[in-house]
């Protein structure tokens, strides 16, 4: 059943960073207390943020077996290698990718 208008409008609301800071600064007290709102917007970030995740891998893994590039253009290569070695490193995180096994 999709969200309702009122949940939506209440995340709508929704200060995320506020939300975020207060859950990481206290999980034990305020995680608990948080609203369905708030665990629906919670929720929704945090799928669309895999989403982005995926497909950032998936670029960096395109550009790794595309290299070498015709281009000669020493300095244009070095930007990409070390902007793809920044993004891999912050995908990190993923690896192995968290799947649930429905137990």
């Amino acid at each position: 059943m999709p969200a309702s208008e009122a949940l939506l409008a209440a995340v709508s609301r929704l200060d995320m960073i506020e939300l975020c800071g207060r859950i990481i600064a206290n999980p034990e007290r305020n995680a608990p207390r948080a609203t369905v709102a708030e665990v629906f917007a919670l929720a929704k970030a945090t799928e669309g943020l895999w989403a982005i995740v995926l497909e950032a891998n998936l670029l960096v893994t395109a550009l790794e077996r595309s290299m070498p590039w015709a281009s000669q253009d020493a300095e244009h290569h070095e930007h990409v290698v070390l902007q793809m070695a920044a993004v891999r490193d912050l995908l990190t995180f993923m690896h192995p990718i968290p799947i649930s096994t429905g137990e």
